[in-house]
């Protein structure tokens, strides 16, 4: 009888922690977009994914990666809604940084440039090259990967170290290829040894994936934190810096569905274009922001409501995606909600970037070559 009870009793608190995960995880919060200035941009690219603020002498500043001209940052005075020179590098030369894929701002005079499929990051005072770190250099080819090409793909720094994050080098095969990869590096910026040390959580090991996975991994940098976006788990993942010791952060959406596994699939498979139906119907996590002065973490889901049986290619389908954003308190240690934005109020895969008063989304004119930013608030 007792032991019956204590069954029934273990079942029944089971069902609460259900309950209660479910009823945090389907949480909606009301939210307000408040303008905050618009960019005027005549010379390059207005839609760029390299983007960056810091406080210099009490002023606060956007950087703003040119894609187009990949030799320059423009910069963007967030106070006086001005813009400021821009930041020049030589491409070719003994100042040359060969293309620039990404950036990241560590000072005025010390700006890290990285020249992706080139395997090297540029140390940079104004245009003037300090040095030049290989990002190979030391790193069995089994083991290296490739910086982020489109996104920053340096997060941050840790105990005088330069984390970055990218896709391995190997090619993508075999059940084992998500235990054995890694995708997150350092470089000691004193002595230039690389270390690759943080790869994939067990949830996806021996297993195939929808092979688009590799480019679709997030990394943001807080502290002596680093935080890891993959793209099918319900969870981000906490690192104590370079090491492989992860805490699991939950920020699920309602929308994401279980993506199938592509075990016993064939290459042209798992790369085929099937895999991006797959991914969009079911949902998946692309973008991570960690607000270090707030103490926030914002993820977004990529997501289509639509049935994708109707759609003959994913050029048509591809335009139905939608995006929610969830938060996280970091100081809490808590999922606070998901935002459903209104169809139209922002773009579609809006840019986003977290200044001092917390994220900014945009929106592109329609009238002129401008883009508008608007600051996010939320009740809970």
């Amino acid at each position: 009888m007792n032991t019956r009870f204590l069954t029934l009793s273990l079942i029944l608190l089971g069902l609460v922690f259900f309950s209660c995960d479910e009823e945090v995880k389907t949480k909606p919060l009301s939210y307000q977009l408040t303008h905050a200035f618009r960019l005027v941009v005549e010379d390059h690219p207005l839609r760029t994914w390299s983007l960056q603020t810091k406080v210099i002498d009490g002023e606060e500043k956007l950087f703003f990666g040119d894609v187009r001209k990949k030799d320059n940052i423009k910069v963007f005075n967030m106070d006086t809604k001005e813009w400021e020179e821009s930041i020049r590098f030589e491409k070719e030369g003994p100042d040359g940084i060969g293309t620039m894929n990404g950036f990241y701002v560590h000072t005025m005079d010390s700006i890290f440039v990285v020249n992706s499929f080139g395997w090297e990051i540029h140390l940079m005072n104004g245009s003037k090259k300090v040095r030049t770190y290989n990002t190979k250099e030391g790193i069995p080819a089994m083991d290296q990967i490739t910086p982020f090409t489109t996104n920053n793909a340096i997060s941050g720094i840790i105990n005088g170290k330069l984390i970055f994050y990218g896709f391995p080098e190997v090619p993508y095969q075999g059940l084992d290829y998500h235990n054995r990869v890694k995708i997150v590096q350092s470089i000691d910026l004193k002595t230039g040894e690389n270390k690759v040390e943080i790869g994939y959580p067990k949830e996806y090991h021996n297993h195939l994936w929808p092979g688009l996975i590799v480019i679709m991994n997030e990394q943001s940098v807080v502290g002596d934190k680093i935080y890891m976006n993959y793209p099918f788990s319900d969870s981000v993942y906490e690192f104590d810096g370079i090491s492989n010791r992860a805490k699991p952060l939950f920020l699920g959406s309602t929308y994401k569905k279980t993506i199938t596994n592509y075990d016993g699939k064939s290459t042209q498979e798992i790369n085929g274009e099937g895999t991006y139906f797959e991914v969009l119907s079911k949902g998946a996590y692309t973008d991570i922001l960690a607000d270090e002065i707030n103490s926030h973490l914002y993820r977004t889901i990529s997501y289509s409501k639509s049935d994708p049986s109707s759609f003959s290619t994913y050029s048509e389908f591809k335009p139905t995606a939608e995006r929610n954003l969830l938060i996280y308190d970091l100081d809490r240690d808590t999922f606070i909600g998901e935002i459903d934005f209104q169809e139209d109020e922002l773009d579609r895969i809006p840019m986003m970037f977290v200044g001092e008063k917390g994220l900014y989304l945009s929106k592109m004119s329609e009238e002129e070559e401008a883009v508008d930013f608007y600051l996010l608030s939320w009740e809970e």
